[in-house]
């Protein structure tokens, strides 16, 4: 490589285009189950009571929801057994890597003061088949570890987010009352006998921005929706265990986004224009070579020119330097066109002073990104 340019491959942590990666599914609860037993909409798709209860703990009411006309409830005791309780559990789409973090965050409210006793539960294996008593469970993290403060004698909704550091085998969730005690405040009759606490809007996403959503979260989202018991057949389904035991769905890890870089120079351009000289295939391919085998998510190719010369020259000049890598990379790695990204900047990103030769040599450049996925 000689000193008159310079090719530097470099990782980023920022994505081309940032979307939500939410870990679990449904989690505003809008989307109805339709469950096997009374062919009615009397669940929400994706998450399960762990057991059948004597009230309605899937709610459909605007008034009462948090985010739009759906939420859950939980039981945190009961009039005549305080001890009985009720949580809410789903599975995540994805697993979680060892050692990373990630933010969890819902709301709550109940007329109950009991929102510091409520916790999230993470377990390799389902939260359905546990056979400890509630009292002796101790969760991943309550409540009054997250980072909002829960304010006693508010009744509206309030806003909970924890970040929690993963041991690498997490596949379900558990949300609900994990206190040592009986719950005994607050009961004033014996006509309220379940002692409620509302959950909505629940999501749990990567601290990490590199992070991404593993490949087959899709699939793994089907198979959780297809699971439509719920009631009498959910507690059959449960106390059967053994042969007839569903067994947790097979997971990946979270996937980690890599981006590598190109920067072609000036001189890999045959002058003024945008065909490329001999000099620049060797690079080209060369890059192209260390992408083969890689899951490529998609190409991003910006053109930049210095400030010399009319706008209009520019911009068309940038944007056909770009377009001549773009297409020579996609056929190099068989890469469909629908992921190919050009951008053409024209002079609006000098890396240099234009007001010298060297500076300006450095302005005309074409830059490759592309992301890939571990």
């Amino acid at each position: 490589m000689t000193g008159r340019f310079l090719i530097l491959i470099i990782i980023f942590s920022a994505p081309v285009i940032c979307f939500s990666q939410n870990l679990l599914v449904n989690g505003s609860f809008e989307e109805e189950n339709i469950c096997t037993e009374y062919s009615k909409n009397c669940a929400p798709e994706g998450w399960v009571s762990s057991q059948d209860v004597s009230f309605s703990d899937y709610i459909i009411d605007p008034r009462v929801a948090f985010d739009g006309t759906h939420c859950m409830a939980a039981e945190a005791g009961h009039v005549r057994s305080l001890q009985d309780r009720t949580y809410i559990r789903s599975q995540l789409l994805c697993k979680l890597r060892a050692g990373h973090t990630y933010k969890i965050e819902f709301y709550l409210k109940s007329k109950y003061d009991l929102l510091d006793s409520m916790g999230v539960y993470l377990t390799p294996g389902d939260f359905l088949f546990n056979e400890e008593l509630p009292q002796t469970l101790r969760p991943s993290v309550y409540v009054v570890n997250g980072e909002t403060s829960m304010v006693k004698n508010d009744t509206s909704w309030q806003k909970v987010i924890i970040r929690y550091k993963a041991g690498g085998t997490e596949a379900f969730i558990a949300i609900g009352n994990f206190c040592k005690k009986r719950f005994t405040g607050g009961v004033t009759s014996i006509k309220e006998k379940n002692i409620l606490i509302m959950i909505d809007k629940v999501s749990m996403t990567p601290e990490d921005p590199s992070e991404f959503l593993c490949r087959d979260w899709l699939k793994t989202k089907a198979a959780i929706y297809d699971f439509n018991i719920r009631h009498g057949y959910l507690q059959r389904y449960i106390g059967s265990r053994g042969e007839n035991m569903r067994p947790p769905l097979v997971t990946s890890l979270t996937s980690i986004q890599i981006i590598d870089t190109l920067l072609l120079p000036d001189v890999l351009f045959e002058t003024s224009k945008s065909a490329l000289t001999s000099k620049s295939f060797g690079v080209l391919n060369s890059f192209c070579e260390k992408l083969k085998g890689r899951q490529i998510d998609s190409l991003l190719v910006e053109g930049h020119t210095d400030d010399r010369g009319s706008l209009a020259f520019n911009q068309q000049l940038s944007k056909d330097r770009a377009e001549t890598v773009a297409a020579y990379i996609g056929k190099k790695v068989n890469l469909n066109r629908q992921f190919i990204i050009t951008r053409n900047w024209d002079s609006r990103k000098p890396v240099a002073d234009n007001q010298t030769a060297a500076g300006r040599q450095q302005n005309r450049r074409v830059e490759i990104f592309v992301y890939t996925r571990e």
